[in-house]
């Protein structure tokens, strides 16, 4: 068969080979099977193997979520599996076969009934179980037909996944699988697919036209370039493989300097620091030798629950997290939901545009008491460690004054309490275009900056990042977006305050010239990306990542700019 290249969207770094694993989504959908009496029980016996097979599949994800991502996302899993329990779902299930139909029909009947109940409940919690439920129901659905089950997927042959589109579940359930990479049809650079796809340190390429993909085809795919080769060649094989092996190498190189300093070779000093969700992440940035966190995001302990989180539960965690990463600094940022992240108990309405909407500080400084009782929290915390808190969604003076005087108010209440406190270093994210353009003022009012790109590219240049459509569009090295960094790097430097940044190009290698160039005191990313990060750091200067950063300034649009900074990087 002749060799085929396709070109694509980079979803996560990387280069890698191996067979085709197809993954079909299979329409959850009424088949209109009518079943004889005499097929009932063995409709009945199909349903309770399905079942067993569901249940098994997700105590192997609940595990494998768990150890992967910590105690409350493994709560999804968990959740799930007491449905897949429920006596009202699965009596619904038999009385419908017993009725005339068949298993899969009376699951899909079942559990479309059933979400129907759930959707038309008042309480916005309960309503949103909807979506569990249709979860489940297409899971035994999957399994009744004797579909590919991702769970149980188990090769010893090097294997890429390819699909349509992978829900994070899914990808934690297949990693560990001796996966090796995906091609996907649909997908954005900075969804959570992707960003877990990172952390995983697992290729990933979207926008592919998976019709053109079989059953064990052997694929090649780069993650960096966003190309995948089906069928190549002998010799194309066999360059690849000598890639994979040096880049084998690299990595081992990089991962030797673990506990050396990010240095330029004329003396410059970068700190690596790790992005996490959860305290028990925190093993893993230590492990790729990060010196700090530069983001905790703390919206899992606010979500998949029916009330927020107390402030003793909150305590618990951010001390965790502290106590293990101390004296290193670690970086918490304030409750960012809204956008794409729902928090039912909040009765936030839907929104024509979530992302312009009601969320993150615009949340906190209105519902005060879920920002204080978060403040309460971090302020006792801070007797454990070295912390720097942050506000996000930053886009005007007012609301950093406001929210410094919650803090306050929170500090006065722990010190009139009798409650020991700590102190912490005070930022916010520039990560709207207002925000830089304010940066000189707003530099006034804090200890430091931090740059989320994924969402100031987004703002900037009014692209969906989570729409895969429109992903040629979206890209942080476009010349506005440098502009805007560069006027917060000054910004941050005229004041003396600390630069950093958190956003996915802060672990991007091309990237990298430009942000010493800039002067960052600090890029918080993915753990897996930190040693190759801090290899390249080591193999520049700060004199040549100036030059760089002043060319690309000039450069009129995004492609000008990649090709200049894929020359420049593969000097180093």
């Amino acid at each position: 068969m002749a060799e085929i290249k396709l070109k694509g969207t980079p979803l996560s770094p990387g280069l890698s080979y191996g067979y085709a694993f197809t993954y079909t989504t299979i329409p959850f959908e009424q088949r209109n099977i009518v079943i004889k009496t005499e097929d009932i029980e063995k409709e009945l016996s199909r349903l309770k193997e399905a079942i067993k097979k569901t249940r098994e599949s997700l105590e192997k994800l609940k595990d494998r979520t768990k150890k992967k991502l910590g105690e409350e996302k493994a709560g999804i899993i968990e959740a799930h599996m007491l449905m897949l329990e429920d006596p009202m779902f699965i009596q619904e299930i038999e009385n419908t076969i017993r009725e005339g139909h068949s298993a899969e029909d009376a699951v899909y009947t079942a559990t479309m009934k059933i979400k129907k109940m759930f959707e038309d409940i008042p309480d916005p919690y309960l309503r949103e179980r909807a979506a569990d439920v249709e979860d489940v129901g297409s899971r035994l659905f999957r399994n009744l037909l004797g579909a590919k089950d991702l769970e149980s997927m188990g090769r010893e042959e090097s294997t890429i996944v390819v699909a349509s589109d992978l829900a994070p579940s899914e990808l934690i359930a297949i990693s560990g699988n001796n996966v090796v990479g995906l091609v996907l049809l649909h997908g954005g650079p900075t969804s959570h697919m992707a960003i877990i796809a990172k952390s995983l340190d697992l290729p990933a390429v979207s926008g592919i036209d998976i019709s053109t993909i079989s059953d064990n085809n052997v694929i090649i795919i780069d993650g960096t370039k966003g190309e995948v080769t089906i069928n190549p060649s002998p010799e194309t094989l066999s360059q690849v493989k000598r890639k994979v092996e040096e880049l084998k190498k690299e990595q081992e190189e990089a991962m030797s300097l673990k506990d050396a300093p990010a240095i330029t070779s004329d003396g410059f000093k970068l700190e690596l620091w790790g992005n996490i969700a959860h305290p028990n992440e925190v093993s893993s940035v230590l492990s790729f030798g990060g010196k700090g966190i530069g983001l905790f995001r703390t919206e899992f302990l606010f979500m998949n629950r029916n009330n927020p989180p107390g402030e003793d539960e909150q305590f618990e965690a951010y001390s965790k997290a502290l106590a293990e990463m101390n004296p290193n600094p670690v970086v918490i940022r304030t409750m960012d939901a809204g956008g794409d992240k729902e928090i039912p108990y909040l009765n936030i309405p839907k929104e024509d545009n979530p992302f312009l909407g009601y969320r993150a500080i615009r949340i906190g400084i209105t519902e005060e008491g879920l920002l204080l009782t978060q403040l309460r929290a971090l302020l006792r915390s801070a007797t454990y460690g070295n912390l720097y808190i942050m506000f996000p969604m930053i886009s005007s003076l007012w609301e950093v004054k406001r929210a410094k005087d919650l803090l306050r108010k929170a500090a006065r209440q722990l010190k009139e309490e009798g409650i020991e406190q700590g102190s912490a270093k005070i930022g916010i994210m520039i990560e709207i275009p207002s925000a830089a353009l304010m940066a000189d003022e707003l530099a006034k009012e804090v200890d430091f900056f931090s740059i989320g790109t994924n969402d100031l590219t987004q703002y900037t240049l009014a692209v969906d990042r989570g729409n895969a459509k429109i992903s040629r569009w979206y890209d942080h090295l476009h010349p506005a977006v440098l502009k805007l960094i560069d006027m917060t790097a000054k910004a941050a430097k005229k004041h003396k305050i600390e630069l950093g940044m958190c956003g996915e190009m802060a672990g991007d290698p091309l990237a990298l010239p430009i942000l010493i160039g800039m002067e960052f005191d600090e890029l918080s990313m993915s753990p897996p990306a930190i040693p190759k990060i801090k290899r390249l750091t080591r193999k520049t200067s700060l004199g040549r990542a100036k030059e760089i950063t002043q060319k690309a300034l000039l450069m009129k649009d995004a492609t000008e700019v990649r090709t200049f900074l894929e020359e420049m990087t593969s000097q180093l």
